[in-house]
């Protein structure tokens, strides 16, 4: 099979299931506008396989499609960019160190990026709340994709780079 068919495919998969892992296995956060899911462990995975570029594409794309299904359309557009940027972050850097460092810096930027986003719609007291959530959001999500990985890593295709 061609190997960018199977890019395609494995990439589209991987879409399909963190809009799955994001809008389906989701938990609301009471008094606030947000959302606890399982999105962080797809956008880990894809990261650590595939790299920068292909996790931000998926992050980005997949978690605002998630939020405008889930009926969040105010988050879609920060959460592409967060989602994007934490995605490239933790690819990128899991490649030039160990995996687990990739994943930690993402987690950060996301988690900061969250909070900025939390604090400028609905004030200081939503950050709070918003950190405790994306710090579960986030250790849960690399323990699934840490978990992971060890087993799939072999789905990497030999040009990944090139991506």
């Amino acid at each position: 099979m061609n190997e960018s068919i199977k890019k395609l495919a494995f990439m589209s998969l991987f879409m399909a299931l963190l809009v799955i892992a994001t809008a389906i296995l989701s938990f609301p956060v009471p008094n606030f506008n947000l959302y606890f899911n399982l999105g962080e462990s797809v956008i880990y995975l894809v990261a650590l396989i595939y790299g920068g570029i292909p996790a931000a594409i998926i992050g980005g794309v997949g978690s605002a499609l998630a939020d405008i299904l889930k009926g969040y359309p105010v988050w879609a557009p920060i959460t592409f960019f967060i989602k994007g940027i934490e995605g490239f972050i933790a690819g990128t850097f899991a490649r030039r160190s160990k995996p687990y460092t990739g994943v930690v810096l993402g987690a950060a930027f996301m988690m900061t990026g969250y909070a900025i986003a939390a604090w400028r719609l609905y004030g200081i007291g939503a950050v709070p709340v918003e950190l405790a959530g994306d710090f579960m959001q986030v250790s849960v999500g690399a323990i699934i994709a840490l978990f992971l990985h060890r087993r799939l890593k072999n789905l990497s295709f030999d040009d990944q780079d090139k991506f």
